[in-house]
């Protein structure tokens, strides 16, 4: 979704970068893509099916899979890296066994490698696609876990509204979007 990405990137990269670019590239880009997604669909209602390609002209479509395909590598990199730094604070906190934790680099402390948790991921993966038998029905399972996401996050920050800040519960409710 963009936002592990970007956790993971602010601590390469910095605070004021990651802004600058947010702000100047990727803000206008996904408004100018957007509403370029939206004006299709109004005028075309063939483009439903996949919109973003069908904005491409034809000699486009190349380059745009080779994009999209690179956005998927670098999301999922930020998810390992992601799945590696939080079991690597579980490990501490005394919250998951102990694993082998390999620090791949010796200037950054948090460039880290779980051997373990890689294999598990891997077999993991390998076991969904195989039992899914198609994109399609992956997909679909994707779209329920990220509305379960988005669920599970609405649902969490109304509890802290509601009991940790004292809120009314309807303004959390309100501000929660549930």
């Amino acid at each position: 979704t963009g936002g592990e990405a970007l956790y993971v990137d602010l601590g390469h990269f910095g605070r004021k970068p990651i802004r600058r670019v947010w702000f100047f590239l990727v803000l206008p880009a996904l408004v100018i893509n957007y509403l370029g997604q939206g004006a299709l669909l109004l005028t075309s209602g063939g483009a439903i099916k996949d919109p973003f390609f069908a904005l491409a002209p034809e000699w486009g479509l190349y380059p745009l899979i080779i994009l999209a395909t690179m956005a998927t590598v670098i999301a999922s990199q930020a998810v390992i890296s992601g799945v590696f730094s939080l079991t690597n604070q579980a490990i501490q906190l005394g919250q998951a066994p102990r694993m082998n934790v390999v620090q791949t680099s010796p200037n950054e402390i948090g460039q880290i490698y779980i051997p373990f948790l890689n294999w598990v991921m891997m077999l993991t993966t390998i076991a969904l696609v195989l039992g899914f038998k198609s994109s399609s029905n992956l997909i679909s399972a994707y779209g329920i876990s990220i509305s379960t996401a988005m669920l599970i996050t609405s649902l969490l920050t109304f509890f802290v509204m509601s009991e940790k800040w004292q809120w009314p519960r309807p303004a959390a409710l309100a501000i929660a979007g549930l």
